[in-house]
């Protein structure tokens, strides 16, 4: 039966090779095609919507700022106007007195002795009386020191009447007051309620007066402004200066009174209410919490918010036009005028911009698709036709195998390499005319590999249980090491601690014992402060005589002299001082004893490497203090945390510094310790040098070999350098010894350093990383 009978006969039921690589090929490029299109389109898209609410987002914050600062700025500008209306007053009436005054004196130096007073006082008032000023609001008024009105400008019929007995809507003698002023000061000013000229009723107003009184003719000369009629000038500025400001393209300023308005579109009105109708009253606006209120409403809102203002939301005519448009404002409440001032911009001019982005974006998207889908259309063209070519190759190459390997398995035949299309093709036709002749040869290898395996089983077998067996032991061995190792660090941290245990006792003994020194003084000191205060509290007792209060004052104050109560609060002063201070040390040493006692944990954590080696310090700082030497700390401030076992490290830096204060003489003894750091780097460098002696170079060697020491029997168990290596290793970090050996012979200095380099985070926390 031939090698390819089967595929023959249902050959009409499977598809071709080129009609297998050819078509899904195709299919497959064209949806990846359509695919990146649609990616990109999508893309564009979300980029269009981004840019959009940037532009929108862009154009809000702009136009806000813009409104916050005019609308800011105009109140201000209010707010100065209001601040300074009573200053503004008296400087203009003080002015316009002094004008007065000035003409009066000319008047009477130039016909003094020349005319009677009275026809100098006629002169006076012919001259003053059709003088007006403030909007034709302000005259003057002349009065006589005896109490008659000499000229009124407003009210010409009390000329020669008597005054004196004038009062005001609140029942003061204003009259009487001028006069005492003129008298008393020569000049100043006087308030009181009055009729206002070509009035209706009889309703009063507050004015403010200024005089001057002419001593040689008894006039008392003056002015004065109703204050309504001042803040109204005040208004009518602020309205003049507000209305010829304009920013953006619509933007302008206005001012509502209540819902009416008083300024609109660069335009005041000094008679609102012809203004106000239903629709600024009643218009509706939005804040920006969706709340809907009305323009009317917005003083009794606006006051209780933060600076008196907000932004709002509402549709109104441009100016110019009747287009009603969105637009947003921020209004403030000035509460002293009831004013609301506001400036808004209109939200279309946002809406044109983002059309305007549309239709850009419209005309991008169509120029890149027709170009994509062109340059789409040509290379599947290209792809279609190498495609049919390789197809067409391939379904040849494999007809021409598929007659080789029915001929190869009647008879030993080679292929013909030279009627195949491709490499590939070739270097199969090789390894398949090599199957051919190797084809036996394999055969018989295969039945001798056969009978080998079948022995090597059992020698394998055997091997392996060997290897268990050795495993077990060695596992078994590694456990035993593990212990040990354990128990060897756990001798050198308890030898450490019972180092430290009656230094630290000693340590905080001192200041616990400063305390105590002082309380007993205290407490003293205190019965002493009770007994006199006992003493004044008998002063509240009811005496028989004032001797008899006097006497018992006198032993207060022999008392007081008798205990030097100064003494007494100086001392007391000294004592709590110390208490204080003993009680900071010992807060001190047990933080530092607790930054330091952190030895059993182990998990890497970050950790400042300044707070360690500073606890270590305070808890080995009995030692510096007993052998009196002098210990420089230069800790770099700005250096970083560290991922590292905070402990673990406390016990090499406990090692390193108290062999430092072992190795160094009493008195002369020198210790600096150092960390750094530069921007940059991933590792720390933590630095410890003594002037001791030093060590020479076999000594530096061993110096962290387990069990290795130089001390004497008894005071060292060589394990404390040892184990502080393997922590550094540990954390993928190192240390390293520098030493000068003490030789009598050089003049060098002696002295040894160890430098402990450590990376920003630990290597084992690095392993946990990956």
């Amino acid at each position: 039966m031939k090698l390819f009978e089967q595929n023959n006969i249902h050959k009409e039921n499977k598809e071709r090779v080129s009609e297998a690589t050819f078509i899904p090929v195709m299919t497959l490029s064209v949806i990846a095609i359509t695919f990146l299109v649609g990616i990109w389109s999508i893309k564009e898209l979300r980029d269009y919507k981004i840019d959009v609410n940037q532009l929108e987002q862009e154009f809000t914050e702009k136009q806000k700022n813009v409104t916050v600062n005019e609308v800011k700025n105009a109140f201000k500008y209010i707010e100065y106007l209001e601040r300074n209306t009573e200053k503004r007053l008296k400087e203009n009436l003080i002015n316009r007195v002094d004008e007065a005054f000035q003409i009066v004196d000319n008047i009477y130096k130039r016909n003094k002795g020349k005319l009677s007073e009275k026809q100098i006082v006629n002169l006076i008032k012919d001259s003053l009386r059709p003088i007006r000023f403030n909007y034709n609001r302000g005259y003057y008024f002349i009065d006589h020191i005896d109490g008659y009105a000499v000229m009124n400008a407003s009210s010409p019929e009390s000329e020669g009447q008597p005054i004196m007995d004038l009062q005001d809507a609140r029942g003061d003698y204003f009259i009487r007051k001028e006069m005492e002023i003129a008298k008393t000061k020569g000049k100043g000013f006087f308030e009181y309620y009055w009729i206002k000229p070509d009035q209706n009723g009889n309703k009063q107003y507050p004015k403010t007066s200024y005089l001057r009184y002419f001593e040689p003719l008894g006039l008392v000369i003056g002015t004065g402004e109703y204050m309504d009629n001042v803040t109204r000038d005040m208004q009518r500025q602020a309205f003049e200066r507000m209305s010829s400001i304009k920013f953006g393209k619509d933007g302008y300023l206005f001012v509502n009174k209540r819902g009416t308005p008083l300024l609109i579109n660069w335009e005041h009105y000094d008679n609102a209410d012809s203004l106000a109708n239903e629709y600024h009253i009643s218009l509706p606006i939005t804040d920006e919490n969706g709340d809907t209120t009305y323009f009317k409403d917005l003083p009794s809102i606006l006051v209780n918010t933060e600076n008196n203002g907000g932004f709002y939301y509402y549709d109104y005519k441009k100016p110019n036009s009747d287009e009603i448009k969105r637009k947003f404002s921020y209004i403030i409440y000035f509460e002293k005028w009831d004013w609301t001032i506001g400036a808004g911009v209109y939200l279309d001019e946002l809406d044109n911009q983002i059309a305007a982005k549309r239709s850009m974006l419209i005309t991008e998207l169509t120029t890149e698709l027709f170009r994509i889908l062109s340059l789409s259309t040509l290379l599947i063209a290209i792809l279609w036709w190498r495609l049919r070519k390789v197809a067409t190759g391939i379904t040849n190459n494999i007809e021409e195998f598929s007659t080789f390997f029915d001929e190869a398995s009647k008879e030993h035949v080679k292929i013909n390499k030279d009627r195949l299309a491709y490499a590939e093709f070739d270097q199969l036709a090789t390894l398949a005319n090599k199957m051919l002749d190797d084809r036996e040869s394999d055969r018989r290898k295969i039945i001798e590999a056969y009978h080998e395996i079948q022995t090597s089983e059992e020698e394998l077998r055997q091997q392996s249980e060997s290897l268990l067996y050795t495993n077990q032991k060695l596992e078994e061995a590694m456990q035993e090491l593990k212990s040990a190792q354990v128990q060897l660090i756990n001798s050198e941290k308890m030898a450490s601690l019972g180092q430290l245990t009656a230094g630290i006792a000693h340590e905080i003994n001192n200041p616990i014992n400063f305390v105590s020194s002082n309380v007993q003084p205290l407490k003293d000191d205190i019965d002493d402060l009770i007994k006199l205060l006992d003493s004044c509290n008998d002063l509240t007792k009811d005496f028989e005589s004032t001797e008899a209060f006097q006497k018992r004052v006198d032993e207060i104050n022999e008392l007081a002299d008798e205990i030097e109560i100064n003494v007494v609060k100086e001392e007391i002063k000294e004592l709590i001082n110390g208490i204080e201070e003993g009680a900071l040390r010992t807060k001190e040493i047990v933080l530092g004893l607790r930054t330091f006692s952190r030895l059993d944990e182990d998990t890497f954590k970050s950790a400042n490497i300044n707070e360690g080696i500073q606890s270590t310090i305070t808890i080995l700082n009995n030692k510096v203090k007993k052998k009196d030497i002098s210990m420089e700390v230069a800790l770099q401030s700005d250096i970083p945390e560290i991922k590292c076992l905070p402990g673990r490290l406390n016990q090499v830096f406990m090692n390193v510094i108290n062999n430092a204060i072992q190795a160094v003489e009493e008195r002369t003894g020198k210790i600096k310790i150092s960390t750094s750091y530069a921007d940059g780097d991933d590792y720390i460098n933590i630095k410890v040098r003594d002037n001791g002696e030093g060590m020479p170079q076999a000594i530096i060697d061993k110096i962290f070999d387990p069990f290795f020491t130089t001390k004497e029997v008894g005071e060292g168990t060589g394990l404390g350098l040892s184990i502080s290596y393997g922590i550094i290793k540990k954390h993928g970090g190192e240390i390293m010894v520098s030493s000068k050996y003490k030789n009598d012979d050089s003049d060098e200095v002696s002295f040894t350093e160890f430098s402990i380099i450590l990376p920003l985070v630990g290597e084992d926390d690095l392993k946990n990383e990956y």
